[in-house]
């Protein structure tokens, strides 16, 4: 049972009306008394008191309340408060509630811009994480360029594969009680073999083969977007893909006024997208918060191929740590295309990538004599290679992603006190300490 007084919509209203009225007479009297009359009219738009009073206006009922956007918008405020209440029950610190909030709004920001803001005439790839907003399990290491499509149109995808050493493209479609599902798929042989000399391609996302060449993916009519993964191995080193998606043919989207049903679908989706990724503390392989320190398996197809890689296999672990203790990981890398390390709050946030070593790639490892890899998971530099830093936190999660293969020995973690780590590590490559990752002017985001 939720402390604190509950109330329905009606009498929450009132309650604010009430409260509002009372005061109205303080907020215009007494707040404004000094100033002019003018004046307050001139800048009560700038005015960041006027909750209250916007809380009068209108009734319990409107003549609009029937309308499916509004049901969806009443979705996506319950769904709201029902996170929140839910962070403060799982957070552990004051640090976690905080964070567990600012994580509720991130994924409102994404889902908000993915969802409303889209035009299916003209769809433009954006990033699903934002280099300051890296959340719900995202790798620091990729760049997610998505879209949204409608599966009733067709669609030209052109795009440069750059330097990256590897990318795939995810569509995905709709699903019953489901956030989406992987529809289509093309990986990094398939892709590279339909690219030219010049790294350029094009990808046709249609009902019918086209007879212009390229490559091709029949669009099914549930299709509601194109995720775009790459790897990058090296910030500083490698060259981005672009990536440009035009609709074609006959039958174009509408681009006339928005209906109710589809805002109302679109808001809903919105509230559907912040709920899944709020909950994966507690619904990506929830073993793992069982088996602390140990690393869990799980190929991309077993997590759901809309939201992992369908090449790549994972081990994770829900780290925790005491004061002044560091884990030491132990892990034979396989040879691949590409593998990192990342460390993540509880909340699946691996904030500041471009600045603190929250993760590491294969590229910028230092190896040990016979070829393996050991980071140290801690809070302080611990004066060693491959530090994977957790920002203060004494639990998070760790996420190991591997491409291109479907088993690997899991890594070995040792739970001991800083004051062991007084012998330096075996190296024999050079790497190993973070450096602060650049951004190279190729990865402005330029078209193809």
């Amino acid at each position: 049972m939720r402390k604190g007084i509950r109330m329905n919509a009606k009498t929450a209203k009132i309650f604010r009306w009430l409260l509002a009225s009372s005061e109205l007479l303080i907020w215009t009297g007494v707040a404004f008394a000094e100033e002019p009359a003018d004046k307050r009219r001139d800048e009560a738009w700038n005015d960041t008191r006027v909750l209250d009073w916007v809380s009068t206006i209108g009734g319990d009922e409107s003549r609009f309340d029937a309308l499916a956007t509004v049901r969806s918008f009443e979705l996506l405020q319950r769904s709201l408060e029902e996170l929140k209440q839910m962070v403060l029950h799982d957070a552990t610190s004051k640090q976690e509630a905080i964070e567990g909030l600012r994580m509720i709004l991130k994924h409102l920001a994404m889902s908000t811009h993915d969802s409303i803001d889209n035009d299916f005439m003209n769809p433009l790839f954006e990033k699903g994480d934002t280099r300051n907003r890296d959340v719900g399990a995202y790798n620091p290491d990729a760049e997610y360029d998505q879209v949204p499509i409608d599966g009733r149109y067709d669609y030209k995808l052109s795009g440069h594969l750059g330097s990256v050493p590897y990318l795939s493209i995810t569509v995905n479609g709709s699903a019953e009680n489901r956030q989406s599902r992987m529809v289509a798929y093309l990986d990094d042989t398939a892709i590279r073999k339909h690219a030219g000399a010049d790294g350029r391609f094009t990808l046709w996302l249609t009902q019918q083969k086209p007879a212009e060449p390229g490559a091709w993916i029949r669009l099914p009519r549930e299709a509601n977007g194109v995720v775009i993964r790459q790897y990058v191995a090296s910030r500083e080193r490698d060259t981005l893909a672009r990536f440009a998606l035009e609709a074609v043919g006959k039958n174009r989207p509408a681009v006339d006024q928005i209906t109710d049903e589809e805002l109302a679908a679109r808001i809903a989706k919105t509230a559907n997208a912040v709920v899944v990724g709020s909950t994966w503390h507690r619904t990506l392989l929830p073993e793992m918060l069982q088996r602390p320190n140990e690393f869990v398996a799980a190929t991309g197809a077993a997590i759901g191929a809309s939201a992992a890689n369908s090449e790549n296999y994972y081990q994770m672990a829900h780290y925790q740590l005491g004061p002044d203790e560091v884990l030491v990981v132990d892990f034979e890398p396989p040879k691949t295309p590409f593998w990192n390390l990342t460390s993540a709050t509880i909340w699946h946030e691996s904030h500041r990538f471009l600045t603190d070593p929250v993760s590491l790639t294969l590229d910028e490892v230092a190896k040990q004599a016979d070829g393996s890899v050991r980071f140290i998971v801690a809070d302080r530099d611990p004066g060693q290679p491959n530090w994977i830093k957790t920002f203060g936190h004494t639990r998070g999660f760790l996420i190991l992603r591997i491409v291109g293969v479907t088993s690997h020995p899991q890594p070995v973690v040792r739970r001991i006190p800083v004051r062991d780590l007084s012998e330096p590590l075996a190296r024999t490559e050079a790497g190993g300490h973070h450096v602060p990752r650049r951004l190279p002017a190729a990865f402005q985001e330029d078209k193809p």
